[in-house]
């Protein structure tokens, strides 16, 4: 117990680390906060900076805050492995940017990548499918289908066909749906308090990630 309080922590805090906010802070001197769709997250950045400045962003939230810690706990703490959820969520509600934060995209593929590369390589794999063959404008409807089909893809090879997964892991199916529903928690909030209940905002936010197609 106590070690999933002090990960749990830990995963917080790394989640918490608003790279793209204090990139834009400190190099590009605006607080993007105030720009775009008003979240901390890279999507709210990336027409301001270089290709190489995107993938050394990328790389801190994929790779440092998502990927490394969900590899440790994975392989060296398995008991602890539900704290992966607390990186989402630091990420999402940064109590460094007064529980302001990003949508959670990045670091959730971080977390597949450390988690299992069979995994992300099926993730990416169903992603390019949807976006290229269906010329979807922009990639966040793509990115939902693969983490809503991921699960259920992982659950049937195991059990079914072996292609790819050879041993029963229960955890990885219920870490991988998780992230999905914590997805579009977070995408259903929006950026801005709306009155009235409005059903189209709603499934835009969830499936396009804005207020409108």
């Amino acid at each position: 117990m106590i070690y999933f309080i002090i990960f749990s922590i830990a995963c917080y805090t790394i989640g918490s680390i608003p790279n793209s906010y204090y990139f834009g802070k400190y190099f590009l001197k605006t607080n993007i906060l105030n720009q775009g769709t008003g979240h901390s997250g890279l999507s709210n950045l990336y027409i301001f900076l270089s290709y190489k400045k995107i993938l050394l962003l990328l790389f801190f939230d994929v790779i440092l805050k998502g990927a490394i810690p969900a590899y440790f706990l994975y392989n060296l703490f398995p008991e602890s492995i539900f704290c992966l959820f607390f990186i989402i969520i630091g990420h999402n509600w940064s109590f460094l940017i007064k529980f302001k934060g990003g949508k959670g995209l990045a670091v959730s593929i971080g977390i597949i990548i450390g988690l299992n590369y069979k995994l992300f390589l099926i993730l990416l794999l169903i992603f390019m499918v949807f976006w290229v063959l269906m010329k979807f404008k922009d990639s966040s409807l793509p990115w939902i289908i693969a983490f809503f089909l991921l699960p259920f893809i992982y659950i049937i090879d195991y059990k079914f066909y072996n292609f790819f997964f050879y041993d029963e892991d229960f955890n990885l199916f219920i870490i991988t749906i998780t992230i999905f529903i914590l997805l579009l928690f977070r995408r259903s909030l929006g950026n801005r308090f709306i009155d009235i209940f409005n059903y189209r905002i709603f499934l835009n936010r969830l499936f396009f990630d804005r207020e409108s197609r």
